[in-house]
């Protein structure tokens, strides 16, 4: 009888403890969440330039359009770096050597030459340079500037710029839909965010094309994109 008594005590103590935590469960069931995604974005300035410099050579002798290839790519770096730009900031992205064949209908598959294709990056970490090394690469043998595009090395405070403009925009339009309803935010249930990668700005073949003898170049601003979308707890 004394066990039977014990027991129906602990049952009677775990219903009281039970009943505020069941209701607590209940009341958080009942929370009203508004979502909302909020979009912001960041700028800055470049502080660096990557130049895709071309060197194109063709002869009716193999070795004639190698070594004039070879002659103006080296004309071109000996410039560059007489001129400041140090070597590892100068590299070889892409080399090829391959036959012409002559179009004539009687001459097909006729091999009436060489060509050599050669690309030479160069990174420029001075922006106010940009120009001149454009100038001094065709004043050296280059034929082509396939590309010209700006970036920035460190991106870490416009992404954070970007991402509290996001959450600002969020909290605005909340505090916005939440007044309209007659409730107010009092609390945060979930946050995710996304952001872009810092958007280079490029300058293709027909702009360079347009700028003659000492290149002006304008490098502008950079834009980088952040995303957030955060759940709130709205209370009366």
């Amino acid at each position: 009888m004394k066990t039977m008594k014990n027991l129906c005590f602990a049952l009677l103590a775990a219903c009281v403890f039970f009943l505020p935590a069941a209701a607590q469960a209940s009341e958080k069931t009942n929370v009203s969440i508004l979502s909302v995604d909020g979009s912001g974005a960041g700028q800055t300035v470049p502080d660096q330039a990557r130049i895709s410099i071309g060197v194109t050579s063709h002869s009716s002798d193999a070795k004639q359009a190698q070594q004039e290839n070879a002659e103006r790519a080296s004309a071109i770096q000996n410039a560059l770096t007489t001129f400041g730009i140090p070597e590892k900031c100068i590299q070889t992205r892409n080399y090829s050597f391959h036959p012409t064949y002559n179009n004539e209908r009687s001459h097909e598959n006729e091999i009436n030459g060489y060509t050599v294709d050669n690309t030479v990056i160069v990174i420029v970490n001075d922006l106010s340079l940009t120009g001149q090394v454009i100038d001094l690469a065709l004043q050296n043998g280059a034929n082509k500037i396939n590309s010209l595009s700006f970036s920035a090395q460190n991106t870490e405070k416009v992404r954070k710029e970007a991402l509290l403009n996001a959450v600002r925009d969020a909290r605005d339009k909340a505090d916005i839909i939440a007044g309209g309803l007659g409730k107010q935010i009092i609390g945060i249930q979930n946050v995710s965010e996304s952001t872009s990668s810092l958007q280079e700005r490029n300058f293709d073949t027909m702009m360079l094309a347009k700028a003659a003898n000492v290149t002006p170049i304008a490098p502008g601003s950079l834009e980088l994109s952040a995303n957030v979308h955060i759940d709130f707890i709205l209370g009366n």
